[in-house]
């Protein structure tokens, strides 16, 4: 029999609906778990950090008690497996976070996961634990309901997917590459197009001549690539005099006195740096002000040249590289961090800015990258490519592209066209790899904002769609 027949149908979504509460417990259990990057206590045994490790074999765990056979892959990564047969289907999501950034942005603490009117507020429960076990509980009723099991399943959990995907590499390394996949780390219907990926860091350095004048003792915003930074910070060195004038050009700015100074702080709004627009970059509100300050030798021409190249806007302008297509929109660039240090050698001093580009899916990412090494050549500074992830489109008419179109059709009555996106998943390391969900259309992004939340709601909406996705894979 058929799981498209609708007796399994409705005792999938049954099962679902029976086991939500359990659900959302195993939710709330994996969202209290810190698993942020501890780059400072990684190690052979914790390649991401203790915490990090915790998080793996919390979930594996879980899955365990479900009756689901696991396996952890030298805590880079790790997977719950059921069904039989040659064909592997899998559903890619990863357990690490964000930081948590400011608290006082918080509603709730961030791993109290707390469900308020209605939502689950915590670090990780739109991206990606929520979405996670809802793949999980998803597998456990299509398991549950009967159904002959074609092929085999498998839920890939990576520990690394927020800074830099080691894991998915380690993964492909040593274990076996699914025929097809999906990932539940990003929007419904289904992100068919996902934009490149382009990180770098720009530093410039200088020699610095005596020690008068108003000097950038310190500076420093920002911190991961793919976040818009919401703070950053500057210590400009000057005499009594000049601090009437620095007051009133950072007027609406923190301001403190400091020995020797001013120390002032840019607060913004953060956002994914898929989507740079909708925050407001604190790094580049405090650029602005700093350019306009007569600053000493070289502290002005860093400036100058930090702030020509990505300090305006957030469509690559200072970097040569505006573009856009049809298929996946314009390009974008965020600053994403900003700090002045001491050269290594002699009487030197650096500045160094950290940039994330998305570019269109049909953008030739050499000619960008020439373009690059042109404008940061002409303005003196050197250029340090430190990610490059192609872009992936797959086109609607792909078998995986149309399964998951019938499965949220299926479910919601509706069927929106596929779309496209400025973030990053596993989809672009896998083959005929697509990702669909958790967010619905029309919903705002709240991935690696303060007050992440999801609605109660979604997250059982979501796990019938992957349900449903999954009985379809199982008979093509």
């Amino acid at each position: 029999m058929a799981i498209h027949n609708e007796g399994f149908r409705k005792k999938m979504r049954d099962l679902i609906d029976l086991g939500f509460d359990d659900q959302i417990e195993d939710t709330i259990g994996t969202i209290r778990i810190a698993s942020v990057l501890d780059e400072g206590h990684v190690s052979a045994e914790h390649p991401f950090g203790a915490n990090v490790t915790e998080a793996l074999e919390d979930f594996l765990e879980r899955a365990r008690r479900l009756g689901f056979k696991t396996k952890n892959l030298d805590n880079y990564a790790g997977y719950v497996e059921m069904g039989t047969g040659q064909e592997l289907i899998g559903i890619l999501a990863h357990l690490d976070v964000m930081p948590e950034g400011d608290l006082t942005g918080w509603r709730h603490h961030p791993y109290e996961a707390v469900i308020d009117g209605g939502e689950l507020y915590g670090r990780g429960s739109i991206d990606d634990k929520g979405p996670a076990v809802a793949a999980l509980y998803a597998m456990k009723a299509l398991r549950d309901s009967g159904a002959a099991l074609r092929r085999r399943f498998r839920l890939i959990l990576g520990l690394d997917e927020e800074s830099g995907s080691r894991c998915i590499a380690h993964y492909k390394e040593v274990d076996e590459i699914p025929t097809l996949s999906f990932s539940p780390d990003a929007t419904f219907p289904v992100v068919n197009a996902e934009k490149g990926i382009l990180r770098a860091i720009i530093s410039k350095s200088a020699e610095v001549y005596g020690d008068g004048g108003v000097r950038l003792a310190e500076l420093r915003g920002g911190d991961r690539f793919n976040v818009v930074p919401d703070a950053a910070t500057v210590l400009i060195q000057c005499g009594e005099a000049d601090e009437p004038r620095i007051d009133g050009l950072f007027a609406g700015f923190e301001t403190s006195r400091a020995p020797g100074g001013v120390r002032i702080t840019s607060r913004g709004v953060p956002a994914h740096a898929m989507e740079p627009q909708k925050g407001d970059n604190a790094v580049q509100k405090l650029m602005s002000r700093i350019v306009q300050l007569d600053l000493a030798q070289p502290d002005k021409d860093l400036a100058l040249a930090m702030y020509a190249l990505a300090g305006r806007g957030h469509s690559g302008e200072g970097l040569g590289i505006e573009s856009s297509d049809d298929v996946s929109g314009p390009l974008t660039c965020n600053l994403a961090a900003i700090s002045i240090e001491d050269g290594e050698t002699g009487n030197m001093k650096k500045m160094s800015i950290k940039i994330d580009i998305r570019y269109p899916v049909t953008e030739d990412s050499e000619r960008l990258l020439k373009r690059m090494e042109l404008a940061v050549g002409r303005a003196g500074a050197e250029l340090v490519l430190s990610t490059h992830k192609r872009s992936l489109y797959i086109p609607e008419t792909h078998e995986i592209v149309r399964t998951l179109l019938d499965s949220y059709e299926a479910v919601t009555g509706d069927r929106p066209a596929p779309v496209s996106m400025g973030g990053g998943t596993y989809c672009r390391f896998m083959p005929n790899s697509v990702s669909a969900g958790p967010l619905f259309p029309g919903q705002p992004e709240l991935a690696h904002q303060a007050n992440e939340r999801v609605a109660i709601e979604d997250l059982r909406r979501g796990t019938h769609i992957y349900a449903e996705a999954l009985a379809r894979f199982n008979e093509i």
